[in-house]
């Protein structure tokens, strides 16, 4: 666990794995006009029960940081750091190894920082298999290129992207739906190619786009910290190592309003398909 943890640290977190908080150093900031930061906490919800009721607890970590994420992404921040809450009626270390091996799956896909977490042992109030994850992340974005209601106007046109299947909202219903139809989750669905529990419990999509200069994962738009084209390769405060886009300005007669563009005319560019990968860190669904 302590590896898989580790492995989302950058020369940003100092302190390490084990401490009673978790420090990031945020001196880059100061490179910013106006930062604003962004916070955001959510939790799994009832699909814990299908993970508990196959014994599968190595996906649920990323639905958990798909629904944190993505909140902070949407307003135009950049992920920094997160950390996470499990709670249990009985610590079962391979268990909770698994549930945090996910989590730190989602947040090395998505650029963000793993810096602490807690888990707590609530016997006589949860059942010993039982348990129940959060999550809590803050991000920053620079108060000229935060996005939100105030963007939208008379014209916009509105686009409606088709789900690439149930990620962690709405189980309680599917739930209902199986119990209606008389299903478990090892029947078997020839739709859903295998086990209902299985095609359940497929974890959030956390899309990110590789670089085709540095062949890192794009953690957040702007230019690629390694590629001699990018007017910020030589900035110290850029993430190193990470190819990071900035909202631009259009072109189209709504100066300042933001749309993705890319300062690296290496990054490759998100090209529409039936499924769009969005620009960004986590854009799930």
């Amino acid at each position: 666990m302590k590896s898989a943890v580790s492995a989302t640290h950058s020369s940003n977190v100092l302190g390490g794995v084990g401490g009673f908080a978790g420090l990031f150093d945020v001196s880059f900031l100061k490179a910013f006009d106006r930062p604003l930061l962004a916070t955001s906490t959510d939790g799994v919800g009832t699909k814990v029960a299908i993970a508990q009721a196959l014994d599968k607890h190595d996906t649920i970590g990323q639905d958990l940081v798909g629904m944190v994420v993505d909140d902070i992404v949407v307003v135009g921040a950049r992920p920094l750091f997160m950390t996470d809450y499990i709670a249990c009626g009985k610590v079962v270390p391979s268990r909770i190894a698994d549930i945090v091996a996910g989590i730190a799956r989602g947040c090395s896909a998505t650029g963000t920082a793993l810096v602490g977490g807690e888990t707590a042992e609530h016997p006589g109030l949860l059942g010993p298999d039982d348990y129940d994850v959060a999550g809590a992340a803050v991000g920053a974005v620079e108060a000229t290129k935060q996005l939100g209601p105030h963007l939208v106007e008379d014209g916009d046109v509105v686009l409606a992207l088709e789900s690439s299947g149930l990620h962690s909202n709405g189980f309680s219903l599917v739930r209902h739906i199986l119990r209606s139809a008389d299903l478990g989750y090892t029947d078997a669905n020839a739709d859903l190619g295998g086990p209902i529990g299985e095609a359940l419990l497929e974890p959030t999509r956390l899309y990110t786009t590789p670089c085709s200069t540095c062949s890192t994962t794009s953690r957040w738009p702007g230019a690629c910290t390694r590629s001699a084209t990018s007017p910020v390769a030589a900035s110290p405060r850029t993430w190193r190592g990470s190819c990071l886009w900035v909202p631009g300005r259009s072109s189209t007669g709504h100066p300042g309003r933001p749309r993705w563009s890319s300062a690296c005319s290496a990054t490759s560019r998100v090209r529409a398909s039936s499924r769009v990968r969005g620009p960004g860190t986590s854009v799930s669904g």
